[in-house]
C-alpha cells in the first residue's frame, strides 16, 4: 500500500465537508477569512526515515520548520505561525536543548514564531509541525496549457548527497573518503543538512504565476502535479549546478536523473506567462533566480519527446 492508496481511502470515507475554500489535495488547506486567505499544512517526521543519521539535533529542529513552511512558501503565502508536536525517546538534555534552538532559529529565518504544539512519549524522534499562512491571492497547483513550467535556483544537489550516504552505507567508499566528498561538495552537503524554504521567493512570485508547487518528494513527481506538460533536459541542465554535473560525470550518473528524482530540494515549481518579470521580480527582490525547463501542454507527460513515468519518493507500507 503507497501513499497515495492511504489518501484515496481517507477521500473515500471521509464523508463530511466543511467550508474550506480547498482541502486536501493541496500543499495547504485555504479558508477564507475575511478578505484574506488562511492557509494551513502538517508535516509529520520519524527520525528513522526523514533524518539522515549526519544531521545535528540543531540541524534536525531547522528542518522541520523548513520542511513545514516550505508549503506556506508554496501557496505563494506568508507565514504566520507554527506548532510543533514532539513523540520524544529517552534523550539526553543537551540533544533537547540543541533541537529547540534549531526550531528556534527556523523561526527567525523565516519570521514564523513557534505558537503552540505538544509533547509526549515515543519510541523514536518524532516530530509533527503545523504552520499557518496568510494571502489575499492563494496560488494552487495545477497549471494551464500554454503555461511555462519554471523552478527556482537549482535542483540536483540533495540527490548527490544522499547518494554520497548510500555509497557509504554500500560499503563502497571508505570512511576517509566519506569525509572527503563531504569537504570536496560542501554545497551539496549543505542542501542536504540545511535546506531553504522559498518564502521570500514566494511573496515575490505570488502575482506573476498561475500555479505553485514545492519540491519535496522530487521534481518529476511535483511535475505530474502540474497536469500535463514537456520538458526540455537541454533547458533542465540550466538549472543543475556545476557541482552536480562534476559529481555525477565523476560517479558515472545521469544528471538529468539526479535532477529528476533529487527530493527535499524545497525549491518552487510553477508555471508563469510572464517568464522575463518572473526573473526580473526575483532579481530585484531577493536576488534570486529562475529558469524555463518546459511547458503545459495539451496531453501527456514528456522528456525531450518521450513519455515521462510517474515517479519521486513514495512512502510504502
Amino acid at each position: 500500500m503507497t501513499e497515495l492508496d492511504v489518501i484515496k481511502t481517507i477521500l473515500n470515507n471521509i464523508t463530511y465537508r466543511g467550508d474550506e475554500v480547498k482541502g486536501i489535495g493541496d500543499d495547504c488547506a485555504v479558508f477564507k477569512v475575511g478578505d484574506s486567505y488562511l492557509t494551513v499544512t502538517s508535516d509529520m517526521m520519524f527520525r528513522s526515515t526523514h533524518f539522515p543519521d549526519i544531521l545535528t539535533p540543531f540541524q534536525i529542529g531547522m528542518r522541520v520548520v523548513t520542511a513545514t513552511v516550505s508549503d506556506i512558501a508554496a501557496m505563494c503565502a506568508k507565514p504566520l505561525g507554527i506548532l510543533i508536536s514532539m513523540g520524544l525517546p529517552k534523550v539526553e538534555r543537551g540533544f533537547l536543548l540543541d533541537l529547540i534552538q534549531g526550531i528556534d532559529h527556523g523561526c527567525k529565518r523565516y519570521s514564523c514564531p513557534l505558537v503552540g504544539g505538544d509533547t509526549d512519549k515515543a519510541k523514536e524522534l518524532t516530530l509533527c509541525g503545523t504552520a499557518l499562512g496568510i494571502t489575499d491571492n492563494p496560488v494552487y497547483r495545477g497549471g494551464k496549457v500554454g503555461e511555462d513550467i519554471m523552478l527556482t535556483y537549482n535542483v540536483g544537489r540533495v540527490y548527490c548527497a544522499l547518494e554520497i550516504l548510500r555509497m557509504r552505507d554500500r560499503g563502497e567508499i571508505s570512511r576517509e573518503t566519506f569525509h572527503n566528498l563531504w569537504e570536496e561538495y560542501p554545497d551539496i552537503m549543505k542542501k542536504l543538512l540545511e535546506p531553504t524554504a522559498r518564502v521570500k521567493e514566494g511573496l515575490l512570485l505570488n502575482r506573476y504565476v498561475g500555479s505553485c508547487c514545492d519540491i519535496s518528494d522530487g521534481l518529476k513527481k511535483e511535475l505530474f502535479y502540474i497536469g500535463n506538460f514537456e520538458i526540455s533536459s537541454k533547458k533542465l541542465l540550466r538549472a543543475i549546478p556545476k557541482d552536480v554535473i562534476e559529481f555525477c560525470d565523476r560517479f558515472q550518473i545521469d544528471p538529468i536523473h539526479a535532477a529528476l528524482n533529487s527530493g527535499e530540494e524545497f525549491e518552487l515549481l510553477f508555471t508563469t506567462r510572464r517568464c522575463d518579470k518572473v526573473v526580473q521580480v526575483l532579481k530585484e527582490g531577493c536576488n534570486g533566480e529562475a529558469w524555463r525547463i518546459g511547458k503545459v501542454v495539451e496531453e501527456g507527460h514528456y522528456l525531450d519527446g518521450e513519455e515521462l513515468k510517474l515517479g519521486g519518493y513514495i512512502h510504502r507500507w
